[in-house]
């Protein structure tokens, strides 16, 4: 078997979302998570993810309507003719919105006269002036972004009579739309059962300078080809046993130390067997190359051309090669993964309306809806490490979200404050980067990181 070289350790935890520019949209979602990145003690590297810690922006519908020019007009009485007024329609919202528009003859008041016609086109070059095509396709509806703004032509067409004293009011109506939407989340559990095996093996250990694969000795054994089978139909923590495949004096002497103790009488088979009756011990029956061997004097020898499987003697941890039709006990080995560490990330937020670092409401993941521009929010995070080996060096990432800013002096950890400069505390917020990193330091397994707090501001 391959023997896995002794991991060294390092974690990092990010706060990560995107970058401000621009005041928050409405219905926007700010998504904030932390991405903790660290390494076992062999130098291996993982990353882990936090849920996610939603903020949506409240929607803002509002819009003005003024007319550019033409408010008050004189114009000749001519039948049928055109009359034309500009009008400017502003989406003051934070949301792209659709208006629906309607030219109306105004009735009461001084008016006398009503349009024979009223149709709405969009001064598209803003000149207010129907020039080009513009006046080819009249609408009744027009789409703005969020703070734009269109110039609008109102066309009223004249009656066929028109006296001296008539008065014509025309008014513009833009009406807005809206529509909702609604999530659900549904999960399904399933649980496993990774081993069938009554006995605990020896695990040859990472600090150890180990493979982390578990080893035992099994009696009542059989032949070679019987044990070999029975290796293959046993389970130990999700990995399928197969008979010892020794790569290494190192574990040679482990399985001699700890795991075939019962002395100068005991022999069992390994897994190698000669491919042909008088050919070498050439491949491990897991398909790796016999090149490392420990084979007594004068061994092997394959005496009267018939001994063709491998076998290891108590004792002495030297190899012989025996007749396979023996009957063996035999040395099993799992190859069962090195206990590593695995970092899991939590985000929880709560409401700070008045930005003045104290939370409106409880902490959770849940999202935070229905906050405005200038408003802040509360992110607390912390890691768990719920692996089985020290997390070594735990940094938690945030990347501000698209829409919001960091609130300056706002980092805190474990409940004490940290400068927002690369210094010697743990934390600290990059400017150009737009990130926060926090050091937690090493994680043991089964413990949890003190908490990070710091504030966004939505643009």
């Amino acid at each position: 078997m391959f023997k896995l070289k002794p991991l060294a350790s390092a974690i990092t935890l990010s706060l990560v979302t995107g970058i401000a520019v621009a005041a928050a949209p409405g219905g926007a979602i700010l998504q904030n998570k932390v991405i903790a990145t660290y390494s076992d003690i062999g130098g291996k590297t993982y990353t882990a993810e936090s849920n996610i810690v939603e903020i949506s922006i409240r929607e803002v519908r509002t819009a003005t309507l003024t007319i550019t020019s033409g408010a008050e007009q004189q114009v000749a009485m001519i039948p049928s003719s055109k009359v034309y007024s500009v009008h400017t329609l502003t989406n003051n919202g934070n949301v792209s919105e659709t208006f629906a528009l309607a030219a109306a003859n105004v009735t009461g008041g001084d008016d006398t006269l009503d349009a024979s016609a009223l149709k709405v086109y969009l001064d598209a070059n803003g000149n207010g002036v129907l020039d080009g095509t513009e006046g080819a396709t009249p609408i009744t509806s027009t789409t703005l972004a969020a703070g734009a703004s269109a110039k609008l032509i109102v066309e009223s067409v004249l009656p066929a009579a028109v006296a001296l004293s008539d008065k014509l009011n025309v008014t513009l109506d833009a009406t807005d739309s809206k529509g909702t939407a609604a999530a659900s989340t549904n999960t399904v559990k399933i649980t496993f059962s990774n081993s069938n095996i009554s006995y605990v093996p020896k695990t040859w250990a990472q600090v150890d300078g180990g493979n982390c694969h578990a080893y035992a000795w099994i009696t009542g054994g059989g032949s070679w080809s019987v044990v070999n089978a029975a290796a293959a139909t046993q389970m130990y923590n999700g990995k399928i046993g197969h008979l010892a495949t020794i790569t290494s004096a190192a574990e040679n002497t482990f399985i001699l130390n700890n795991v075939a103790t019962y002395g100068t009488g005991g022999v069992w088979w390994i897994g190698a067997k000669r491919p042909t009756a008088s050919a070498a011990f050439s491949t491990w029956v897991t398909g790796e190359a016999v090149s490392y061997t420990n084979w007594s004097s004068a061994q092997p020898d394959n005496a009267s051309g018939i001994e063709d499987s491998m076998s290891f003697v108590g004792g002495t941890g030297k190899w012989n090669d025996l007749p396979g039709s023996s009957g063996l006990a035999y040395l099993i080995e799992f190859d069962t993964d090195c206990d590593l560490p695995k970092v899991a990330v939590e985000l929880e937020g709560a409401k700070d309306i008045a930005c003045d670092g104290a939370a409106d409401e409880a902490f959770g993941t849940a999202k935070l809806a229905d906050m405005y521009s200038g408003e802040c929010a509360i992110l607390r995070t912390r890691a768990t490490n719920g692996g089985k080996s020290l997390a070594k060096g735990v940094d938690l990432h945030y990347s501000l979200p698209q829409y919001a800013s960091y609130v300056a002096g706002s980092l805190t950890f474990d409940s004490a404050a940290k400068t927002d400069a690369a210094d010697a505390d743990v934390g600290k917020y990059d400017a150009a980067l737009k990130k926060i990193l926090v050091n937690t330091g090493d994680l043991a397994a089964g413990t949890t990181s003190p908490d990070a707090q710091f504030s966004v501001k939505i643009d």
